[in-house]
């Protein structure tokens, strides 16, 4: 169809293109014993039938143009459509080019899959005074789907059509011919198989069982034959043979029959079984599906003691300081940290962990009763220390001596803190000017410190009086009033003073003031 006119000094193009799609439908009815559905594949539940449906075009929209009327409204049935495309171009227009992009979409409403395989289109293009010009001017182009695309049962794909013009010069052209758009029904049918209920076989090696028969029943729908496998869930433990104990390869199964096979059941060499029985399915697979379920098998084996000799993991080793576990500072042994890690056995889990405290050469052990990744280590004196971990897994392994010797911060068999000094003893100093001495000079980790500050007793002329304000340090650092940790309490009149949550050693300096006769 060729159609020529100008409008308002616009030039227009109007094209009518017709794409028609061809459907190929090949229906095939497969004629099997409907006993062996029933008893066979023991089918079960509500069967519901479907109305078949077409594959069909449901939508053609244009979605983008360039010199193409708002007015353009293609139009389609089931299998065909007609653009009623008109590209018009002001001389004054800034897109040089005509251009429309339509969006097709083809619905599959039927029980089958069919493949895309192309759109076929060779138009003949006309000047304004009838004449044919280069084709090559007009291309059309498909996006969005490619040859041998599926369009699978009760799907909707949806893709572009692209039409390009591109002349040498501007004027009325005009476009006819039809194109086809392709799809091809693909053979339908179904491979079905069952093994009997309740399958047992016996492959316990104390019995001298390596190998068993079994058998599957497979039904092909299909007109034409098929090939498939027969496969096994629990590959670690079992695999499919022939009756020679080779991996059974390939079957063969013709159109529209149901055919019974038999197969072999072999142990895996050096498998390890951790209990005495299994459970596995069988399935087939085949080009069309993945796998087909056919039914489970249970497998009797000899169950094997499964003895995990690798010992757990440990990393992240570390050490946080307590306070002392008593006040008295006279006894050595009042130290207290709390160790952590992370520790894990991927076999058999963990029994227990044990903790070795090493300080100027004398080492002792500790351990946890259970899986527990933390531990309270108390009665420790002043020291440089390091701390190593190692656990035992629930059949009794451990770290060796030279997994303990040579054991760094890396995570391993055995793992170890970073070495740090810990002190819970600390001493308390005064200085200053006319200030008598501490009765106490030692207070430990946590605890509070106290005493009276008392000037030097007045002799001769000389009189002595506390000051009004005195400075401490804990731990190096400067600490300020309060009743707090790290804190510190001072009453002038009285010398009252203490010092809470000692952290480290405290220095008090506090310079009295002398006066003569009672004058400053």
């Amino acid at each position: 169809m060729k159609i020529k006119s100008k409008r308002n000094g616009k030039t227009v193009i109007n094209v009518s293109i017709v794409m028609s799609i061809l459907l190929v439908f090949v229906l095939s009815f497969v004629s099997v014993g409907y006993a062996i559905y029933g008893q066979r594949l023991n089918v079960r539940g509500t069967a519901i039938v479907k109305t078949q449906g077409k594959i069909a075009i449901t939508n053609v929209e244009l979605t983008s143009s360039k010199n193409v009327p708002d007015s353009v409204n293609p139009t389609h049935t089931d299998n065909s459509i007609d653009f009623d495309l008109t590209f018009e171009k002001d001389t004054l227009a800034n897109e040089p080019d005509y251009q429309a992009i339509y969006s097709i979409t083809i619905t599959n409403n039927t029980f089958y899959d069919f493949n895309y395989n192309a759109i076929n289109y060779s138009p003949t293009v006309y000047d304004s005074d009838g004449n044919e010009v280069d084709p090559s001017f007009l291309t059309v182009t498909v996006d969005g789907i490619e040859a041998g695309d599926k369009i699978l049962a009760g799907e909707e794909v949806t893709f572009s059509v692209i039409f390009d013009f591109n002349p040498d010069t501007d004027g009325l052209y005009t476009t006819d011919g039809e194109g086809t758009i392709n799809v091809e029904e693909q053979p339908h049918g179904n491979l079905l198989g069952s093994i009997p209920d309740n399958q047992t076989l016996n492959l316990k090696e104390s019995l001298g069982n390596d190998i068993e028969s079994m058998t599957v029943t497979v039904i092909n729908t299909y007109e034409s034959s098929r090939s498939f496998t027969i496969n096994i869930g629990d590959t670690s433990h079992f695999r499919i043979t022939d009756s020679s104990g080779n991996n059974l390869g390939s079957l063969n199964i013709s159109g529209g029959t149901t055919q019974t096979y038999t197969f072999y059941i072999k142990r895996v060499n050096n498998a390890v079984y951790a209990t005495d029985s299994y459970t596995t399915g069988i399935y087939l697979s085949y080009a069309q599906n993945s796998y087909v379920t056919c039914g489970n098998v249970t497998i009797l084996v000899d169950e094997q003691q499964i003895v995990d000799t690798t010992p757990p993991i440990i990393s992240n080793v570390s050490v946080s300081i307590n306070n002392a576990t008593s006040s008295d500072t006279t006894n050595n042994s009042v130290g207290s940290v709390t160790v952590t890690w992370d520790g894990n056995d991927a076999e058999s889990g963990v029994k227990k962990y044990y903790i070795i405290a090493t300080s100027n050469g004398v080492s002792n052990t500790y351990q946890t009763s259970d899986a527990t990744r933390s531990m309270t280590i108390t009665g420790l004196s002043d020291g440089t220390y390091v701390f190593k971990v190692y656990g035992e897994n629930n059949h009794g392994y451990k770290a060796s001596d030279n997994d303990i010797n040579n054991a760094t911060t890396s995570s391993g068999y055995c793992s170890s803190s970073t070495s740090a000094n810990y002190d819970w003893h600390y001493t308390v100093r005064l200085t200053g000017q006319y200030m008598q001495a501490l009765t106490s000079t030692a207070v430990n980790r946590g605890y509070d410190y106290s005493t009276t500050l008392r000037a030097n007793a007045n002799e001769g002329l000389y009189s002595y009086t506390l000051p009004n304000t005195i400075s401490v340090t804990m731990n190096g650092n400067t600490i300020s009033t309060g009743n707090t940790a790290e804190h510190y309490t001072y009453t002038n009149s009285s010398g009252a003073f203490t010092a809470y949550g000692a952290t480290g050693d405290i220095t008090i300096t506090a310079n009295a003031t002398r006066s003569i006769g009672g004058c400053g």
